[in-house]
C-alpha cells in the first residue's frame, strides 16, 4: 500500500528534481521540494481521494478477450508470486489477504500479466495509523500492477470491470482509492483510468500521532477517520 514519505534530513538529489520538472513541470518540482522541507520539521502529507464510477471505466478491447483471462488469487498463488520480487507481494499483502482482502489476477496467453487488490470491508488503512470508512456501495481499490511487457493493452480497466461485475460483494457503484500529492505520475494517470478527485485528507503531526483533516466533500460522503 502507498506509504507517506518519511521525515529525512537527506535532501532530494538534483537528478530527481530535474526529472520531476521535466516530466511534470516547475510547479511539481517546487511542491516536491516544499514537501521535503516541511517534513524535516514535522510529518505532513496530502492525500487525494479518488473515485471511479462504474460508467466511467474505460472499455476493454474485445479483440483481446480470447487471449486474456482472470481469476481471484488464493494464498498458494501469492506465496508463489513472492519468488518474483518485481511482483511486489510482501508479507504485508499476505496479511491483508488473510484479513479478507482480495487480489484479482489477469493472464495473457496463460502468462501472469498483472493484478488488482481490493479491500471489500469498507474500512481501509490508507497509511499506517489512518483507517477510514468508505460508503458501503464502493470498494477500496489499491496496489494495481501490470507487468511491463503487457502494458498498453488496457488490462487495468479490464480488471476494474471484472471487479465491479463480480457477484462476490453484490452490485457496487464504483471504486475508491487515493494518491499522494507528490506522486505526480499517478495523479496524471488517474484521469486516464477514469478516476476523478472527490476530496482531500491532510495529515500533520508525527508519524505515530497525527491529526487528519477531511475536506467537506468527503465528510458529505460519510468518509471519515476510524480511531
Amino acid at each position: 500500500m502507498a506509504q507517506a514519505i518519511p521525515r529525512t534530513t537527506i535532501g532530494p538529489s538534483r537528478g530527481v528534481i530535474a526529472r520531476i520538472r521535466e516530466r511534470h513541470g516547475l510547479g511539481a518540482a517546487i511542491q516536491f521540494i516544499a514537501h521535503w522541507l516541511v517534513n524535516r520539521v514535522l510529518f505532513f502529507d496530502w492525500l487525494h481521494i479518488i473515485a471511479l464510477e462504474r460508467d466511467s471505466v474505460r472499455p476493454f478491447d474485445s479483440k483481446l478477450s480470447r487471449h486474456v483471462r482472470s481469476r481471484f488469487a488464493n494464498r498458494t498463488d501469492l506465496l508463489a508470486m513472492q519468488a518474483t520480487p518485481e511482483l511486489d507481494i510482501d508479507d504485508a499483502k499476505l496479511e491483508l489477504f488473510d484479513r479478507g482482502d482480495e487480489c484479482l489476477l489477469s493472464y495473457v496467453d496463460d502468462r501472469l500479466a498483472g493484478y488488482t487488490w481490493i479491500h471489500p470491508q469498507g474500512e481501509p488503512e490508507l497509511i499506517p495509523g489512518l483507517v477510514i470508512s468508505i460508503p458501503h456501495d464502493y470498494l477500496y481499490n489499491y496496489s494495481g500492477l501490470t507487468v511491463p511487457e503487457h502494458r498498453g493493452l488496457g488490462l487495468q480497466p479490464y480488471r476494474h470491470h471484472l471487479v465491479l461485475d463480480s457477484n462476490r460483494w453484490g452490485v457496487r457503484r464504483g471504486l475508491i482509492g487515493f494518491v499522494l500529492h507528490t506522486n505526480f505520475a499517478s495523479r496524471a494517470g488517474q484521469g486516464k483510468s477514469g478516476y476523478r478527485n472527490i476530496g482531500s485528507i491532510w495529515v500533520v503531526g508525527s508519524r505515530n500521532h497525527f491529526l487528519a483533516v477531511f475536506s467537506r466533500s468527503l465528510r458529505r460522503r460519510a468518509i471519515r477517520r476510524i480511531q
